[in-house]
Formats: C-alpha cells, sequence, structure tokens
C-alpha cells in the first residue's frame, strides 16, 4: 500500500512539475523578445536542417539512378535463352529481398528488376507486372531509370541543334573499343565559311598567366581591366563586370570562397594544386562540377529544366584511360572534401571512376585557346594534351560539339577564336558538301613527315593516324583501310 502511495505522489510531483514548465515556457514565449528570438532561430535551423537533408537524399537517388543506367549499358547480357531465364529469376528474387528489407533496400531492389527487364522478352508486360507486384517507390525509381535510357537512346535525334549545321553519326567500335561518332556536314561550305559556332563548357587559362593580362573567365586580353572579388581566394582577375558575375555565379563562389583558416582550407589547396603544379584540368574538373551544381540550383529557382544536362552532354565523348596514380588520387581526395562542406551527396558523386573518365575527355577532347598577341610561347604541360594546330597557346576550353570532330592530317576544318576569347568557331578550309564528315587537325602540321605526325598523335592521343595524307606518305594506300 505504502509503495503505490509513493508511486502515485512520484507521479503527481512529475505531472505538475511538467504542467509547471510548460507553463513557464509558454509565459516566456509571450513575453521574453529574447527567448522568442532563439526559439524562432532554433525552428529555422531545425528546417533548414530537415530540408538539406531531403535535398541530399535526392541527390543521392539521383546519382545512383544515373550511375546504374551508365553500368548497365556497358554490362555485357546473356543472349542463350536457358541463361537469360536463370539470369531473370536471379535478379527478381534479388529484388524481392532487397525491398522486404524496407527503404533502405529500394535502390537495389530497383537496380535487380531494371536488370531483369533487359532480358526479357516483352519488357512492357514485364512493367505492368512489376506495377502491380512491387511497391510504388520501387517501380518509379525502375521507371526513372528507364526514362533516363529512353532519353539517351533519343539524344543525337535532338542534338546538335539545326542551326550548327551538322549532325553525328554513329559507326562500329574502334579499335580501342570505343565508338566511333563522327561530325557530319547538312550542309555545302565554301572554304572561309564559319560551320558552327560554340561557347566553352568548362574553360581555364594557363596558370602562369592567371592575375595576369588575360580574363580568367573568358580568356580575352584584359587591356587594363581590372574586376575581382576579394572574397575570391583564387585572386581571379576579369575583364567586365559581367564575366565576374558569371563566373562568382558559376563556379567561383563555390571552389573559392570559405569561412575557414585560409592556410589549412580546401580552396587553399586546391588553388595551391593547380598553380604551383601548374596544371589546368583539375581546375577545369572542378569548375565543370560546380556548373552542374549550378545548373540544378537554377532549376529548381526557376522551374525551367533543360532537355539535356551538361552531363548528357559529355558522357558520350570519347577518352583516354587514365590510371588513378598518387597524383590523380591526391585530386580526388581534394575535390570530394571540398564538395562535401558545401554540397552534400556530391562527394559520392565524385568517384574515382568519373573523375578518371572526365580528367580523360579532357585529355582527348579539350582544344588549346591561342592569342594572336606575340608573346612567349608557354611550356607545353604534355600530360595535358589540347588540340592546337598553332604556336601560342593560353589556355584550354572545352566543348561539346566540336570534340566530335575526328582528327585529320589533311583537314577541311580549322578552329579558330576571332573574338580572342573562347567562344570557338569551327571554319571550312575546303570546299564541304552535305553529308561529308568534319575533320580537324589536333596538332601542328606544316611540313612534318608522316612518321613526325604520327608519332605525336600515338603519344598523346593513342591512336595510328590512317589519313589519306599519312596513308599515301607511307605507301600504305591500297594496303590497308
Amino acid at each position: 500500500m505504502e509503495l503505490r502511495k509513493s508511486v502515485v505522489f512520484g507521479l503527481c510531483a512529475v505531472a505538475v512539475f511538467g504542467i509547471g514548465y510548460a507553463v513557464y515556457w509558454d509565459y516566456l514565449r509571450q513575453t521574453d523578445p529574447d527567448f522568442r528570438r532563439k526559439l524562432k532561430k532554433n525552428r529555422k535551423k531545425a528546417l533548414k536542417q530537415k530540408k538539406a537533408a531531403v535535398e541530399e537524399s535526392k541527390s543521392k537517388t539521383a546519382n545512383f539512378i544515373r550511375g546504374a543506367v551508365e553500368e548497365v549499358a556497358k554490362e555485357n547480357f546473356p543472349t542463350d535463352v536457358g541463361v537469360k531465364e536463370q539470369f531473370f529469376m536471379e535478379q527478381v528474387a534479388k529484388g524481392e529481398t532487397f525491398f522486404a528489407g524496407g527503404e533502405s533496400g529500394y535502390l537495389d531492389a530497383a537496380l535487380c528488376f531494371y536488370k531483369a527487364l533487359k532480358v526479357y522478352p516483352n519488357p512492357v508486360e514485364l512493367i505492368m507486372i512489376y506495377q502491380k507486384t512491387i511497391p510504388e517507390p520501387v517501380f518509379n525509381l525502375v521507371y526513372d531509370m528507364m526514362s533516363i535510357e529512353k532519353k539517351q537512346a533519343e539524344y543525337f535525334g535532338n542534338f546538335p541543334p539545326k542551326e550548327m549545321n551538322v549532325r553525328i553519326e554513329e559507326f562500329g567500335q574502334s579499335s580501342d573499343e570505343q565508338i566511333r561518332r563522327a561530325l557530319i556536314s547538312t550542309k555545302d561550305f565554301a572554304p572561309g565559311d564559319v560551320i558552327f559556332i560554340e561557347q566553352a563548357i568548362a574553360s581555364a587559362l594557363d596558370p602562369s598567366l592567371e592575375n595576369g593580362e588575360f580574363c580568367s573567365h573568358c580568356l580575352t586580353e584584359l587591356n587594363g581591366a581590372d574586376f575581382s572579388d576579394e572574397s575570391d581566394l583564387f585572386g581571379a582577375v576579369y575583364c567586365s563586370k559581367s564575366c565576374q558575375e558569371k563566373a562568382m555565379a558559376e563556379y567561383e563562389t563555390l571552389l573559392f570562397t570559405t569561412r575557414d583558416d585560409v592556410s589549412s582550407s580546401n580552396e587553399a589547396k586546391l588553388k595551391e594544386l593547380v598553380k604551383s603544379g601548374r596544371v589546368k584540368y583539375p581546375l577545369m574538373i572542378a569548375r565543370f562540377l560546380a556548373k552542374m551544381v549550378h545548373e540544378e540550383t537554377q532549376k529548381v529557382a526557376t522551374g525551367i529544366e533543360e532537355e539535356y544536362s551538361t552531363w548528357d552532354h559529355i558522357e558520350r565523348l570519347r577518352y583516354l584511360a587514365v590510371q588513378p596514380y598518387d597524383k590523380e588520387s591526391k585530386e580526388i581526395t581534394l575535390l570530394k572534401e571540398l564538395f562535401k562542406t558545401k554540397v552534400p551527396g556530391m562527394e559520392e558523386f565524385i568517384t574515382e571512376e568519373r573523375y578518371l573518365m572526365l580528367k580523360g575527355k579532357l585529355m582527348y577532347n579539350a582544344y588549346g585557346i591561342h592569342t594572336e598577341r606575340n608573346m612567349e610561347t608557354l611550356k607545353e604541360n604534355l600530360e595535358e594534351t589540347m588540340r592546337s594546330n598553332q604556336p601560342t597557346v593560353i589556355g584550354a576550353g572545352f566543348y561539346r560539339v566540336a570534340s566530335y570532330l575526328a582528327h585529320s592530317c589533311s583537314p577541311n576544318t580549322e578552329a579558330r577564336f576571332p573574338d580572342k576569347n573562347n567562344v570557338l568557331s569551327i571554319v571550312a578550309t575546303k570546299p564541304i558538301k552535305a553529308g561529308d564528315e568534319l575533320k580537324i587537325s589536333y596538332i601542328r602540321v606544316g611540313d612534318r613527315n608522316y612518321s613526325n605526325r604520327r608519332g605525336e598523335l600515338e603519344t598523346k592521343w593513342r591512336f595510328k593516324c590512317t589519313c589519306t595524307r599519312c596513308m599515301e606518305e607511307a605507301g600504305e594506300v591500297g594496303r590497308s583501310a
């Protein structure tokens, strides 16, 4: 009896204390302005954290879906009927096991069901079965994977835009097992005609020229102009207020503004890597990734979504295989750490495979941006190959369409920069008919013999040139394709 009374009295005391605290808390809320401000601040902080968690989850899901579609596209699926049936059953069983474990298994479950679709004889029928039998969130993920695949399949029907006067045709796999894609003219052109003009996806000055006489954004000469931002740790200088604002909005703010101790920050480490190592490509990759983030932010802010993202445009380009040496590993680690603090979830997108592929795409496709100004020729960085037939190169640019131009030692086009910035013009150097493949020289040809030219191309781009000029000079015409 005494125990029961003690328990009752104890519970009553707790209840009275709880009511009293609630009354006191409500009193503070109504009468104490500092308390109200603190309460409001805490609510905002909680909402911000909740929103950030939702955005991070969405980002992780989107990255997983894109990565899954990329991996499945590379996978060799069975062709034998019996093996296909076994593979199908295995994937479905795995998918069911994953989603039975709850939401944490939904992504893996969707990937299994997506793979099963690849070997099923009637995909439409299977989709209808999925819709009735698997959890709705899992079905939606499978559907998103299919949508991305369909969008990718239709890509070359929509890109490049017709006003660029070219189309892309696919051929069989080349000797390095990459599909060869060619840029074909859709109109007739005379020598000197501009075929198309293109803005760079990403560009960068040679690091020795930063903070000097050229704009860090568009690479034009400053001619006395000096626009900069005090918060920019990189110390970039721009030719105009417009270039400064574009750069800060698209990539510079994300990459080079920090509240951390300047000397030990990731931003400072990236600056040191670029300037002391005289490397452009880690900076161009960082700018490219930052522009992807900017692109997604704009999409959310405006509600306007481009048909194809920047990533969609570059993922089909050829690339050189880059090995993950210590230097590359350090670059990857640095970018992952930098983006992690500013764009939660982005560090998971920056995998070793993606970074090396991006670097390989720059090494195969980037164009040297040259100037007509008389200046000392910069020492070439042999690890950062660029397409250029000019001696004075001040930086590099990465382009969506011009990247598809194949090499020839006797080309019918050339790259020019008539506005003395990073805007590229592809100009006809010979008469061109509609249906002709457009080609450009990746190197300075001049009076060099075929052996010398082939040597440079094999060293930098890892292919043996079989253009008509090389074949004729080598006496190989008629002996091989």
